[in-house]
Parts: structure tokens; C-alpha cells; sequence
């Protein structure tokens, strides 16, 4: 059975890349289509059409942060993943803002990472910690389009709460509400702010326009 997903690495790092790429290619869901130290080597192989790109973070993240937008501008649908040293919540806002649609520790586990690779592709649901999502979301409540929509009190509790990263179950569990009133309620918010996924949702709420 052939892997479900193809995976693209650029990272300068030329150790832990390879690492990294092994560790991948032994997932039975995973595969890597490319990897590479630099942005401008890897625009050759995008005609490979990853379904996610890994980004790993040098020290000069300015010219980094242009390049996300310059990867997403050619592969619109395809999900692009920041890695970091450490949990710089500065540089994982301005790199969502640009464009990106999770990130990642290096540091972490490389079992942990396939996991949350998969997660990612099979839920359309960008890999960010609930310490993250606080710093975010309050960092940019006063300018964020929910406030101007029409969505109920409880709905605006609810997309809170999901903006959290909280799933489903667990809102349910902390408003006493069903898994079935959420899920519903979740159909609304997106009918109102005409979206159909949450991955849509965390881009309205995280990136400028």
C-alpha cells in the first residue's frame, strides 16, 4: 500500500534534515517528495506537489517569512509547516500572518512529529500548542472580524474555545453541552462566516489582511 502523503523538506540544518527525512519515509502514511537546505532549490521540485511542506527556521526569519508567502503563492492548497528551535511566539504569529498553516519544535520527538504530521493532513487542523493559541488569540482579539459577525453569544464561546485548540468532546464536557449541540453549533459558525473547515477559521483569526 502506497503512502497517503507527500511531504517536502527545506531545512539548512543537513544533519537533522536527514534525520528528519528518515524518520518520515518510515511512516507508512508518510512520504518525502523533496528536501533540500534552501527555498530557491526546492521552487524546482514543487511540481512534485506536496501535500506538506516542512520549513525549517534559520536565524534571519525576515527573509524566511517572505519565502512562506512565496511557497504558498505557488502551492495554495498545499499546507506549510514552520520549524523551530523553541516556542518564539513572536516569530510563529508573524509566520502564520504570512501564510503558514502549523508549526513545529525541533526539539520534539521524531515519532511525535509523524504524528502530528498526520493529524494535520487527516484533520485539516494546524499543529499549534494551547499556550500558543492564548498568546495569539488574545494578542489580536481587538482586530479580529468575529466580533463585527453575527454569531451568537454562545457561538463566539464556542469558536473561543476551539481557537484554543480545544476539541470537540472537551468544549462539550466544559459548557455541559452534547458532542452533538457542538457539532452543530460548529455547522452555524461556519455558515456565517462562510468557511468549511477549522483550518479556515484559524487564517481568519490569525492572519492580517
Amino acid at each position: 500500500m502506497s503512502p497517503r502523503f507527500k511531504v517536502g523538506v527545506i531545512e539548512e540544518d543537513t544533519n537533522y534534515r536527514h534525520e528528519l527525512v528518515m524518520n518520515i519515509s518510515r511512516h507508512t502514511d508518510l512520504s518525502v517528495c523533496l528536501h533540500t537546505a534552501t527555498t530557491i532549490a526546492a521552487q524546482s521540485f514543487m511540481q512534485q506537489q506536496p501535500h506538506l511542506l516542512l520549513l525549517g527556521m534559520p536565524p534571519d526569519t525576515q527573509q524566511r517569512m517572505e519565502e512562506i508567502q512565496l511557497l504558498k503563492s505557488m502551492q495554495p492548497a498545499m499546507l506549510l509547516v514552520v520549524m523551530t528551535p523553541d516556542e518564539n511566539p513572536q516569530v510563529i504569529q508573524r509566520a502564520f500572518e504570512k501564510g503558514a498553516d502549523g508549526y513545529l519544535l525541533k526539539t520534539d520527538l521524531f515519532h511525535n512529529i509523524n504524528r502530528k504530521l498526520v493529524h494535520m493532513l487527516e484533520y485539516d487542523q494546524p499543529v499549534v500548542s494551547q499556550q500558543l493559541f492564548r498568546y495569539m488569540l488574545y494578542r489580536n482579539r481587538p482586530e479580529k472580524p468575529l466580533s463585527s459577525s453575527n454569531l451568537t453569544r454562545k457561538e463566539k464561546e464556542i469558536t473561543d474555545l476551539v481557537l484554543e485548540g480545544l476539541p470537540y468532546k472537551t468544549i462539550a464536557a466544559q459548557l455541559n453541552l452534547s458532542l452533538n449541540t457542538i457539532q452543530y453549533h460548529m455547522k452555524n459558525i461556519f455558515f456565517k462566516l462562510g468557511i468549511k473547515t477549522k483550518s479556515e477559521l484559524f487564517k481568519m483569526y490569525y492572519h492580517q489582511t
